[in-house]
């Protein structure tokens, strides 16, 4: 489950590459999941939230910051998950 909730951020990540996105409920899910089960640091989840439904901000022009943030906070997950199946 933490595989398939991670999978859903990653496919709302790319989505929100470009532009904000909709607040949709398969991300608020997957991003409570995380929480629920100590995956994700709650700062990280209000960075990816932030980083996929809000407007960039006014000093990132070309949206690197906005790409960033979402890969960290992916990335992160995506670690976490790995180890606690070992």
């Amino acid at each position: 489950m933490n595989r398939f909730a991670i999978d859903v951020l990653d496919e709302a990540r790319q989505r929100a590459y470009e532009k904000p996105i909709p607040a949709e409920p398969a991300m608020r899910l997957a991003l409570a999941w995380l929480a629920v089960n100590r995956l994700g640091e709650p700062y990280l989840i209000e960075q990816f939230w932030a980083s996929a439904t809000k407007p960039a901000r006014p000093d990132d022009s070309n949206g690197y910051c906005r790409k960033r943030d979402l890969q960290v906070c992916i990335n992160r997950w995506t670690f976490l998950a790995k180890q606690r199946r070992l």
